[in-house]
């Protein structure tokens, strides 16, 4: 006769707490089920009239002694919100915190990608209507996965209480790879979406790929003056081919058909012998952009113009200084801009040195938006994988960006008031603020042969307040972001308080 397996026994801290009546507590074994399945199916089926809601953590994690506090809050505050999740940390056996993961407001790519909620949740009794996890399934520990995408399909709001609520001994929980992979595949086919779950770029997170049935024509959106290559001395470097026919020569080895993809130019040099000869597969089309004696080059204003004269509603917006990296650039771009529900994707820069130019934007960085990780190598290691992993952002970078030109017109294109700094992140907080989706995928990535040195300058002051007037309010917590990760730094970490509480605890303990 096997014997049954001893049902580990909830940390002590799931004890003291002073629990209200409200709030019921559903501690998980190590499989990430309920240790008293049916006390789950009791709460849905009313049995607990008192209760609005069960928290839901690894019954081994040690829970922030003012846990009741948090919780109780978000229920009263906010009312739309079906499901709460909060940061967590990792600890060893000697409590020391090895790990701490702030997380952003509700991300849909970030949560395809890699399960980046995890627990602990806090989940009202209304959302378990019709919608509770079932763990019989072959993926067991993506029980509370499959139940986040069945709530979003619910329309049932989520979002994050932005504490470090719980810390995990050693490990953090969440679902596997090959679960969530099983989850989402099964979710995508209920819904009729043409996506798919394939390995992502670390061994714990997801891409998300879309099937085309046929490819749509897309326009590449490219300005130029015919500038070439320069040393770190600022020389132009002898014999070297101008950016814009380094960036068409990379483009044949693009995995998107050529006769689906349209070239538009915008050049401001008349002399158009550097592309005589040439024999592009796909369609190249150049439009004289030259300006007046004196007129002061606005790049806004050029992208407006060009962008408005392309013939296909999908555009990828590009600078001239960009070489391929990744064949199926266009197809990891398109997999989010072809979402109605998105504004614009944009993909991964890397210098040519391989250090790290775009990898998303933040906002309250520094007070304004900067890029993370900027100028530091590709190899090294990021807070959560996050530059290589899809994600919802706030803003991506305008030198290579996928969108519409229908959302496009609805915010007006670019302000061409911002005519060198800031008009991308305008760009895309203005479509934000009409409720579009911004993502950045870095399965869509260039070689960025900008000066690494450019982006140590500052914008001229009077772009920063018009930028800041416009979006301060909108900058100081982005939600894309968390308010326990540092921003006087582009290096993403936590804030030192984001777990004084487990510290205090230990000392406690001590």
């Amino acid at each position: 006769m096997l014997k049954k397996k001893p049902v580990p026994a909830p940390s002590s801290s799931w004890g003291t707490l002073p629990w209200p009546d409200a709030i019921l507590p559903l501690p998980l074994d190590a499989q990430l089920r309920p240790l008293d399945e049916r006390r789950l199916a009791q709460v849905a089926a009313g049995q607990f009239p008192a209760c609005r809601a069960i928290f839901v953590a690894p019954a081994a994690s040690e829970l922030r002694p003012d846990l009741a506090a948090h919780l109780t809050r978000a229920l009263a505050e906010r009312p739309d919100i079906g499901i709460f999740y909060g940061d967590d940390a990792v600890v060893d056996g000697a409590g020391q915190v090895r790990s701490v993961h702030c997380k952003p407001a509700f991300n849909p790519a970030l949560l395809m990608a890699d399960d980046y909620i995890g627990y602990p949740l806090l989940v009202r009794v209304s959302a378990l209507a019709g919608l509770s996890p079932d763990f019989g399934l072959r993926h067991g520990s993506a029980a509370w996965f499959r139940f986040l995408l069945g709530a979003i399909s619910a329309g049932i709001g989520i979002d994050r209480i932005p504490q470090t609520l719980i810390a995990s001994p050693l490990e953090r929980p969440k679902a596997t790879r090959a679960g969530r992979a099983h989850a989402l595949d099964r979710w995508f086919e209920a819904s009729g979406m043409p996506l798919r779950a394939a390995p992502g770029l670390t061994a714990d997170t997801l891409e998300i790929r879309r099937s085309f049935d046929a490819r749509p024509a897309v326009t590449l959106v490219v300005p130029t003056n015919q500038s070439r290559p320069k040393d770190d001395q600022g020389r132009v470097v002898e014999g070297a081919k101008p950016h814009v026919i380094n960036l068409l020569d990379s483009l044949g080895r693009s995995t998107y058909p050529a006769d689906r993809i349209r070239v538009l130019i915008g050049d401001d040099v008349a002399d158009d012998a550097i592309y005589r000869g040439r024999s592009d597969r796909f369609t190249v089309t150049r439009l004289l952009t030259t300006r007046a004696p004196g007129e002061r080059f606005n790049y806004a204003a050029k992208m407006n113009t060009l962008w408005r004269a392309a013939e296909t509603d999908l555009v990828i917006l590009m600078n001239d200084d960009l070489v391929v990296r990744r064949p199926g650039w266009i197809e990891a771009l398109l997999t989010f801009a072809l979402d109605r529900g998105v504004g614009g994707a944009g993909g991964r820069l890397l210098f040519p040195t391989g250090k790290i130019q775009h990898a998303g934007m933040t906002g309250g960085i520094f007070d304004v938006f900067a890029h993370p990780w900027h100028n530091r190598d590709a190899a090294e290691p990021t807070y959560g994988d996050w530059a290589l992993t899809q994600r919802d952002c706030s803003a991506v970078t305008g030198a290579l960006f996928a969108t519409r030109k229908a959302v496009l017109e609805a915010v007006n294109g670019f302000d061409e008031g911002f005519a060198l700094d800031f008009n991308d992140v305008d760009l895309c907080l203005k479509m934000r603020q009409l409720g579009y989706r911004i993502v950045y995928t870095p399965f869509a990535e260039m070689a960025h042969h900008e000066s690494a040195s450019r982006q140590t300058s500052f914008a001229p002051g009077s772009q920063i307040a018009r930028f800041l007037r416009r979006w301060g309010d909108v900058i100081a917590e982005d939600p894309a972001y968390s308010p326990q990760l540092r921003i006087d730094t582009d290096v993403v970490a936590p804030r030192a308080d984001a777990t004084r509480w487990i510290a205090e605890r230990r000392a406690d303990a001590a």
